[in-house]
């Protein structure tokens, strides 16, 4: 505030001192009108002057006032420009400040309105990209305590059936059957373990900056027919019908048909995990000439995903149900590295869900081999 009485007091000093600079300057002008004075009396004297040459007075006091004018102008601009520092200088430690508006822009007059408006962009930009960074950390953070969790509950599992089992060598009192059963508990969850390290794997893959597709012609109706085969029997024993239509039956694209078979034995895998009481799991493509596009949908007639689980699903690691040591023993990735492959494929994945029916939607550009 000091700072601010002070800019404006050295504007006054400047524009009063300035004036009677050009008042001086005016007079040493009209008085070389007239070299030989009639008078001794100064005023008198610039009255003589004036009533001979009014034009030539009048004119030079015009000019001078215009100079004025545009000098007290230059002192103005150069302490809205001042301030202007001042505000910058004060507003960069509320870079982190979410709540800080940034720089009033009436405060510091039109001309510098533009400057103004863009370092209020730049201060906005900044503010924005440490949000991020904090959501960055904070993500990486949920990331780690995510992983721990999958990994050590497993674990811990395992340790504890092969230690009994080890510890048993002794004394011998375990029969078969709880050897074969502990066994066979460790084995599962080891698969545990090994579906969430692919999917982390995979995961991180498809999230790297230089991750790349391996581009090749493919028959994405052959490749949902294909997979279906593939699940009949898990499906068979949860008493689910697996079924594919395609039209036309044969749908020509370019893809990285790894990484789409991945796609929807992820969506698959969660229509018979998630899908409870489900009678049956749709594969259905078609293409879409308007668009240049396909359009495939994996439906089923499962239980419907609650509404505010929608938005949410494709982030890593989240999962619907409320707890993590869940029966399905989901990882909580695969949709992301559905969504992510979908992205670098240049489509897009979208789901509804009602009473009746949970569809996951994926669009991709029916692009030529060229």
């Amino acid at each position: 505030m000091k700072l601010k009485i002070l800019s404006w007091l050295e504007l006054t000093v400047k524009a009063v001192v300035s004036a009677l600079l050009f008042v001086c300057t005016g007079l040493g002008i009209v008085l070389l009108l007239q070299p030989h004075w009639q008078s001794h009396n100064l005023w008198t004297e610039i009255n003589i002057i004036a009533r001979r040459f009014p034009i030539i007075v009048s004119i030079t006091s015009i000019v001078l006032l215009i100079l004025w004018l545009f000098l007290v102008r230059r002192f103005y601009q150069q302490t809205k420009l001042n301030d202007l520092t001042v505000a910058v200088h004060n507003l960069v430690p509320q870079v982190g400040d979410t709540k800080s508006p940034g720089l009033a822009t009436e405060h510091f007059g039109h001309r510098f309105q533009p400057l103004v408006n863009n370092i209020n962009n730049v201060y906005e930009a900044a503010q924005q990209a440490i949000l991020e960074e904090h959501a960055i950390e904070r993500s990486k953070d949920e990331m780690v305590t995510n992983v721990s969790h999958d990994l050590r509950t497993p674990l811990t599992s395992i340790l504890g059936y092969l230690g009994l089992i080890i510890n048993d060598k002794d004394q011998q009192k375990l029969s078969h059957e709880d050897i074969m059963k502990y066994a066979k508990t460790a084995y599962d969850k080891s698969g545990q373990m090994k579906s969430l390290v692919e999917d982390l794997f995979d995961y991180t893959q498809v999230r790297q900056v230089d991750f790349k597709l391996h581009w090749a012609p493919l028959d994405l109706a052959a490749m949902l027919q294909q997979l279906a085969v593939n699940y009949e029997l898990e499906a068979k024993e949860k008493n689910v019908v697996i079924s594919v239509v395609s039209k036309p039956m044969v749908i020509e694209m370019m893809g990285d048909p790894d990484r789409l078979a991945r796609v929807f034995m992820n969506l698959i895998n969660n229509a018979l995990k998630y899908g409870e009481g489900a009678t049956f799991i749709r594969l259905t493509a078609k293409i879409l000439a308007k668009d240049n596009e396909v359009e495939v949908r994996v439906t089923n007639n499962g239980a419907k995903i609650p509404n505010e689980s929608l938005e949410r699903l494709f982030d890593r690691f989240y999962r619907v149900e409320s707890s993590r040591n869940v029966k399905t023993g989901g990882t909580g990735l695969g949709l992301a590295i559905v969504d992510s492959v979908v992205d670098a494929h240049g489509g897009r994945v979208r789901v509804e869900s009602d009473d009746e029916m949970t569809s996951f939607i994926i669009n991709l550009p029916l692009m030529s081999e060229d």
